[in-house]
């Protein structure tokens, strides 16, 4: 299934851009000069729907993939977050526990 535009995408988009009002969906999903599927100030988002799956599963080639896209001079700036849908429509966001805890303490000042 492609994963363009999928309706994930567009939810993801619609709440982060009450935080970015710039967040737009990335142009040829992954094809062109854009990192991830949703380009916005804060996160590297990839979003990818597992509709047949009833358990969530984190595709270590998918995770590596984004890893390799994010700059490493902008990783710690902008972390990656791989979100996932399952069939039940339970959605996960999945990162880094570091860049997890770098969030929050940032969140908590």
């Amino acid at each position: 299934m492609s994963q363009k535009n999928n309706p994930l995408e567009l939810y993801i988009l619609g709440l982060i851009k009450k935080l970015d009002k710039y967040a737009r969906l990335s142009r040829a999903s992954g094809a062109s000069y854009d990192i991830a599927d949703i380009n916005n100030e804060y996160l590297y988002i990839e979003a990818k729907q597992q509709l047949t799956k009833k358990n969530v599963t984190i595709d270590k080639n998918t995770w590596d993939k984004l890893l390799g896209e994010v700059p490493l001079h902008k990783a710690h700036l902008k972390p990656p977050v791989l979100i996932i849908e399952n069939k039940f429509h339970d959605r996960f966001a999945v990162m880094d526990l570091e860049d997890f805890f770098r969030l929050l303490t940032k969140a908590l000042k």
